[in-house]
């Protein structure tokens, strides 16, 4: 952050300054924040469609007809999907900070930290509301998965396992595939020891199991053209979650206030090494006030979403397979 001269720390405390910077603290932490599109809700409760059935086992399904010069065409119907309904689900939270912080240059630094430490608290409970919204939508596959043995076992292969998870997100009258899987952090440092020590060609290890980068959050396989992904809450040790992002089987609804928040605009961030410009779509809100009589500057902070899942089979979950 950026100092001024005593008594010029005012400005880091503006919405203008505010808002950017808090979205640049929680964008790099959640983990899902480009894998499902978020709409602007119209309002607080948002009525959604689910698909209640596949294209193959649709009972309106019906099969072209031979075409001769007098026959007619067979009309189908298409059945509607099923109604449901979300609420959005508003939480935040406020700090005070003393005057000092705004008439002295080194109160900078404490209004960043505080700025950082909200950030963060804030991007971790919105990941878990949104890691809930998957667990409770999504597809169990408990019955279906059956790994050769925990990722903690010498017996252990993690590659036929992820192997089998996309088999079971191939569904017939559905079109999706598998293209990212979440894991918590141990088990993917299990996936990690495992594709790290595997006694294979440095062909075979680049091409078909892949090389782990050190230092990032996630890796390719390519034999299952998946990216693997490192969570650190929101999901439990051995739980897993495969996710087709070409098909989002979620949408995240949000609210910003007009008066409370940025309606229009990008924010810049930082992704893959480059500093990038995205769009405000988190849902934050923020305000400041005056306590007239200790002269602190109240700050609050929430965010307003209601993440739901449309597309079941889009997502599967597993809460203690690996």
């Amino acid at each position: 952050m950026p100092s001024g001269p005593s008594g010029a720390n005012e400005k880091f405390l503006t919405p203008e300054f505010v808002i950017p910077r808090v979205y640049d603290i929680m964008n790099p932490l959640l983990s899902f924040v480009d894998m499902f599109p978020k709409v602007k809700s119209t309002a607080r409760v948002i009525a959604y469609k689910q698909e209640s059935t596949s294209d193959a086992n649709d009972a309106n399904k019906q099969l072209p007809r031979r075409l001769t010069t007098r026959s007619q065409f067979t009309y189908v119907t298409i059945n509607q999907m099923e109604i449901k309904s979300a609420v959005l689900n508003k939480k935040g939270f406020a700090i005070a900070i003393d005057q000092d912080a705004l008439d002295f240059t080194e109160g900078v630094d404490e209004i960043e930290r505080a700025l950082r430490k909200l950030g963060y608290w804030l991007a971790q409970d919105y990941d878990n509301q949104v890691s809930s919204a998957i667990s409770a939508g999504g597809t169990s596959i408990t019955s279906d998965f059956t790994p050769t043995a925990v990722w903690s076992d010498q017996n252990a292969n993690p590659i036929a396992d992820l192997e089998e998870l996309e088999d079971i997100m191939i569904r017939e009258g559905y079109p999706y595939r598998l293209t990212d899987v979440f894991l918590y952090k141990d088990n993917f440092k299990e996936l990690k020891k495992y594709l790290t020590s595997a006694d294979i060609s440095e062909s075979k290890q680049k091409e078909i199991y892949g090389v782990p980068t050190v230092g990032l959050d996630k890796m390719t396989i390519p034999v299952i053209g998946a990216t693997i992904h490192r969570l650190l809450s929101g999901i439990s040790d051995g739980g897993i979650i495969g996710i087709d992002r070409n098909n989002p089987g979620m949408t995240i609804y949000y609210n910003q206030s007009p008066r409370y928040s940025t309606m229009t605009g990008a924010y810049e961030t930082r992704a893959n090494g480059n500093r990038v410009r995205k769009p405000y779509s988190f849902g934050f809100n923020f305000n400041r006030y005056t306590d007239q009589e200790t002269h602190e500057e109240i700050l609050q902070f929430w965010y307003d979403i209601a993440p739901v899942v449309h597309e079941p089979y889009a997502i599967l979950v597993g809460t203690n397979e690996i």
